[in-house]
């Protein structure tokens, strides 16, 4: 069964044919602290599953979508054995980083014992992977699309969605209806690998590990309050990102560095 996705405004993914979850941070609305109001910026950050199916006139769109940099945060397994194409066959104009971070999941080939839920996989993320954290956002930094990506696009990209749109001041209610409409776009895919990896290990695996159900980063999002505060101060006191990059970071979510620029 799909998860309930709360009733507001998501972004739709992109219209490319070898992959269905690559969707903008655009479009969401932001309080900054002075209490003004705005819509986080298109064409600022993506988010994505993996890229291997990516056909020529795909990457063609996303460089005039204005893709600069692409940051890859499979680990090492996932990336020897399914390939990225901007890693593999780089293009003009297009950075490709690669930073693995592990999820339990997909970057051990489902080896081991297996998480009890997805919150499990993002309270490690962010209590043991501040350092790769900080390496991410300082990847995403500079002007154009910065576009990054895991291999399912729900998990360690989750995380970065929550921690970048935290940044800018959208509230819980949105960050989590962006992280649970993956499960629209992507759900029969993610059937698919449940039903593969149950094969596989000769265990039926649980179902909520192959879904992005909303009480996962709702509760994700408590814990991160109540242990760390804000994105920003996660970001800068745990990872140790400066306050001159996630100022940059901010602003280029929130539109602020293009009205600088005309003014």
């Amino acid at each position: 069964m799909d998860a309930t996705v709360p009733s507001v405004r998501t972004s739709a993914p992109l219209q490319l044919k070898g992959a269905h979850n690559v969707r903008d941070l655009g479009g969401y609305p932001f309080t900054r602290d002075d209490g003004t109001t705005g819509t986080t910026a298109s064409g600022a950050f993506l988010r994505s599953g993996t890229l291997g199916w990516l056909r020529a006139s795909d990457r063609a769109f996303l460089r005039a979508y204005g893709l600069r940099r692409v940051v890859d945060v499979r680990s090492n397994f996932e990336l020897k054995y399914w390939p990225d194409p901007y890693g593999e066959h780089p293009q003009p104009g297009v950075s490709y980083t690669h930073i693995p971070m592990l999820d339990q999941l997909n970057s051990s080939g489902f080896r081991g014992a297996l998480p009890a839920c997805m919150f499990d996989v993002y309270r490690s993320l962010l209590d043991d992977s501040s350092a790769s954290l900080r390496q991410v956002f300082e990847a995403l930094d500079g002007e154009g699309c910065s576009l990054f990506h895991c291999r399912a696009g729900k998990d360690r990209t989750g995380v970065i969605a929550m921690l970048l749109l935290g940044l800018a001041g959208v509230d819980d209610v949105h960050i989590v209806a962006d992280y649970a409409v993956t499960q629209r776009y992507m759900g029969r895919g993610l059937r698919a690998q449940r039903l593969g990896v149950s094969i596989l290990l000769f265990k039926e695996v649980p179902s909520c590990l192959f879904e992005s159900a909303p009480e996962e980063m709702e509760r994700t999002l408590e814990y991160f309050h109540e242990t760390y505060g804000t994105a920003r101060a996660y970001l800068r006191d745990v990872a140790g990102c400066s306050p001159e990059l996630l100022d940059r970071i901010t602003a280029r979510l929130r539109g602020d560095d293009v009205v600088a620029r005309w003014r």
